[in-house]
């Protein structure tokens, strides 16, 4: 056992942050291999495209994996890569509500919302 123990913060704004980024690793992490099992059963029409496209998601799914645990953690700089990758949502949710797809929309303004709320909460609590 290392001498390095990770101990949970206790502040309900960093675990919805927590949250939020956790789920969007798992999606992310989803879309990455659903690609890649495509590409598989032949139904990819660009095998490099594929893969490339596969490994940036799969690469992005890590990162906000990654940022979901220093969330759980006592680490203070998690909010701002929360923060530029939400934002730069923002584009993604334009385009799906003028395309009509609106679950996709509404979910991702929650996830918006909610993780740009839990990073301007968790960084105004004293506990930290």
């Amino acid at each position: 056992m290392s001498t390095r123990s990770f101990r949970l913060t206790a502040n309900p704004a960093r675990r919805v942050a927590a949250v939020v980024c956790g789920l969007e690793a798992l999606v992310m992490a989803g879309f990455g291999v659903y690609g890649l099992v495509e590409l598989a059963r032949g139904g990819g029409t660009d095998t490099a495209r594929v893969i490339t496209e596969s490994a940036l998601i799969l690469l992005f799914a890590v990162g906000m994996g990654a940022l979901a645990r220093l969330w759980l953690g006592r680490s203070s700089w998690p909010g701002t890569p929360t923060v530029v990758w939400h934002a730069l949502l923002i584009p993604v949710v334009v385009s799906m509500a003028q395309a009509g797809q609106w679950l996709v929309t509404v979910a991702l303004v929650g996830a918006i919302v909610a993780a740009i709320g839990a990073v301007v909460l968790a960084r105004g609590s004293s506990e930290d």
